[in-house]
């Protein structure tokens, strides 16, 4: 059996100005539970997670927080390989962040990669 695991999906980012309204739709329209922080509000459903930030989040590249799109995350083991095949590729966006870093597809839709827990994985985001 092998100590590997499947990508895992989660969470779902978002950056807005107007972060009260946006957890406001979330929790009163889907009916997500909501714990809030200084920086970003975590919003739960039963299989993933929306965090929503304030467009200032220092620990996203600005680039990223920038647009209004959702950033997906994708949990992995070996992120560190995934960052030097991405930055080959001229996919990475800004710099490694030891365990997680930023991407774009091919479409230009960012994306988070992020050590799974089991990996180094010691914060959220």
């Amino acid at each position: 059996m092998s100590d590997e695991h499947a990508p895992g999906l989660g969470p779902v980012m978002a950056f807005t100005a107007k972060r009260a309204e946006v957890v406001r739709f979330y929790t009163e329209i889907a009916g997500l539970k909501a714990e809030t922080e200084p920086d970003a509000t975590w919003l739960a459903a039963e299989n993933a997670q929306l965090v929503v930030h304030d467009p200032d989040d220092r620990q996203t590249e600005p680039d990223v927080r920038g647009q209004r799109g959702f950033v997906l995350w994708f949990g992995i083991d070996d992120v560190a390989t995934a960052y030097a095949r991405a930055k080959a590729a001229g996919w990475a966006i800004g710099e490694f962040h030891g365990d997680y870093f930023f991407a774009r597809d091919p479409d230009g839709r960012y994306v988070g990669i992020h050590a799974n827990e089991e990996h180094g994985h010691g914060h959220d985001h």
